[in-house]
């Protein structure tokens, strides 16, 4: 899986965009504790199961976010750098579509 591109300022999130993502990750990592309690506690599998799959749908959400902010800063650039929306919506489909 291509990781989105983060390195240059104008590739920085946001402050806005990062809270919204460290709060989705934040979700994430209780879900995983919950994951964890369950399992040592010997919970049904029916239960554990639940539990890994909302943790699946909130690291995902997250991907998908983060990818909709990159396509934004790309779709952003000024004209002479600018990819077109094709091509920006094309990679986004690509790597949205090899998340699953």
């Amino acid at each position: 899986m291509t990781a989105p591109a983060c390195n240059t300022p104008s590739d920085r999130l946001s402050d806005e965009r990062k809270a919204e993502l460290l709060h989705r990750l934040r979700r994430a990592e209780g879900q995983v504790r919950g994951l964890q309690k369950l399992l040592e506690d010997d919970a049904d599998c029916t239960k554990i199961a639940q539990q890994l799959l909302a943790t699946r749908h909130a690291l995902d959400s997250t991907y998908v976010r983060l990818n909709l902010s990159v396509a934004e800063q790309e779709l952003a650039q000024p004209q002479g750098e600018a990819n077109s929306v094709g091509e920006v919506l094309d990679r986004l489909q690509h790597k949205l579509g090899r998340s699953r």
